[in-house]
């Protein structure tokens, strides 16, 4: 079922729950008060029949009646001091009628004869019935009657009437148009609901259905209905969550893409870079096997390249496992607080004694040290991937030299690192980090670079939660900056 349809029914039940509950009452009401559930008519005569007379209404009848009994005759034409009474009475909105057999000889000046007579009630010598409710002129009259008899025993009665509540005679004679107008009003009200209701949260929700289709359908592009202005607030939420998960499954989409590609991108890579040492190593296998070093110095020399490459090879396989594990967070990592000044003073000082073709100099803002939160091993790798680097990528014709600078920048500690080499086109800046790049594609079999390195490095420093960015230009040198966390 529809909520549309669930909408409606339950108003239409909470209508009718309410109705039936209140005529229950009144039923269970009426039955206990009176023992019997009466109709309406009788509802109203029994209510009008029991209600407890006026003074003024009292005092009338009281006094008229003792009149009727003593001496009837003084009603057929009222001498002074009756007449007075009833004036006083009828000053008293009470209505006064005197009947002889079928004959109204007197009543009040606001009464109808013609509708006395109609609706005047019968005859009661037992006097058994002397209240109740009469209709005159459309407006209603509750009234007490003393029946008697005339000197010439005519039937004769004497009536006091009391012009009904304004408000019970409405509900009286309208009571079932105002019932029939307000189950009108109510169906209304119920016809008018559903249509708010279908045009602020049904056909919003079929509105994102349609939307939600499209997207299981793969049809990402396509934006959410935009919803009419009177919307529910919770409906609109909801759009926009949905609107929030079609942009995050378009943007998870673009980023599986990218990284289907950067995976075809590094096998294909991987397949070139260890092809390329294994088939020289191959060639110069074949070379010894089938005798071509003819002579002790080439066979060496055959065996020393086999040995360059196969080295190669190995680093070349080690970076790559590195580089897989880093990427998948499986390398664990032991931060401590560490005087960086120290750290990188130690490692100038070892990599000078392994190589003395590069001028490595530090350079520290103040003579304080400076401390970051880091793992020893993993930094070691960062600065000797840089170093190494950079010396890859020396000019020719002037020795290579290597400044270190430690900053404070709070919260960071800033540490560049710049040399004098080649540098790097403007345009190749943006890729220099991604695995596998090595910048102008004869680059690689003059250096020997695997293009792994920045991008190592970038991975050890976003692992650390810092930053790494890299500044250079042709012919200038390069400048890596690194921040790392103060500790």
């Amino acid at each position: 079922m529809t909520i549309k349809k669930r909408f409606l029914i339950s108003y239409i039940g909470g209508i009718a729950i309410a109705c039936l509950s209140l005529v229950a009452i009144i039923c269970i009401v009426l039955y206990v008060t009176t023992g019997t559930i009466p109709s309406p008519g009788t509802l109203y005569r029994t209510f009008t029949q029991q209600r407890s007379l006026s003074p003024e209404e009292e005092l009338a009848y009281v006094k008229l009646r003792g009149i009727a009994k003593a001496d009837p005759e003084q009603l057929k034409r009222p001498q002074a001091e009756v007449k007075q009474m009833i004036k006083q009475f009828e000053g008293e909105s009470l209505g006064v009628v005197v009947r002889q057999n079928e004959e109204i000889i007197y009543y009040s000046q606001d009464l109808v004869e013609k509708s006395l007579i109609v609706h005047f009630p019968q005859f009661d010598a037992n006097n058994i019935e002397t209240r109740g409710t009469i209709d005159n002129a459309g407006r209603l009259y509750r009234y007490m009657k003393f029946d008697f008899h005339f000197k010439d025993q005519s039937a004769g009665t004497l009536m006091i009437l009391k012009k009904e509540n304004t408000v019970l005679e409405f509900m009286t004679k309208w009571g079932i148009v105002i019932i029939v107008s307000i189950l009108v009003i109510s169906i209304g009200g119920v016809l008018f609901l559903n249509h708010l209701l279908k045009k602020t949260v049904i056909q919003p929700l079929e509105n994102l259905g349609a939307g939600m289709s499209e997207i299981s359908t793969g049809h990402l592009q396509a934006p959410m209905t935009s919803q009419p202005e009177k919307t529910a607030l919770e409906v609109k939420r909801l759009t926009n969550d949905f609107e929030k998960m079609r942009a995050a499954l378009i943007d998870s989409t673009n980023e599986q893409e990218k990284l289907e590609n950067n995976r075809k991108e590094l096998v294909a890579s991987i397949s070139h870079d260890l092809k390329t040492p294994i088939t020289s190593i191959i060639g110069y296998v074949e070379g010894l096997l089938d005798g071509v070093a003819d002579s002790p110095e080439k066979q060496a020399r055959y065996l020393q390249t086999i040995h360059t490459k196969a080295i190669a090879l190995n680093e070349l396989i080690e970076e790559l496992f590195l580089y897989s594990k880093l990427d998948a967070e499986a390398v664990p990592f032991h931060f401590e607080r560490i005087n960086i000044n120290e750290f990188l003073k130690h490692l100038i000082e070892e990599f000078q004694l392994q190589d003395r073709q590069v001028l490595l100099r530090l350079e520290t803002q103040s003579t304080k040290p400076s401390y970051v939160e880091g793992d020893r091993m993993q930094l070691n790798r960062v600065f000797v991937n840089l170093i190494e680097n950079s010396l890859k990528f020396q000019q020719n014709d002037q020795p290579l030299a290597v400044t270190i600078n430690v900053l404070e920048q709070d919260p960071f500690v800033e540490i560049r690192v710049t040399d004098n080499g080649q540098g790097i086109a403007k345009e190749q800046l943006p890729y220099v980090f991604d695995h596998f790049y090595r910048g102008e594609k004869e680059r690689s079999s003059q250096t020997g670079g695997s293009g792994l390195g920045l991008a190592i490095v970038k991975q050890i420093i976003d692992m650390h939660e810092g930053e790494v960015q890299i500044e250079s230009e042709l012919s200038q040198g390069t400048t890596v900056r690194i921040l790392l966390k103060k500790a």
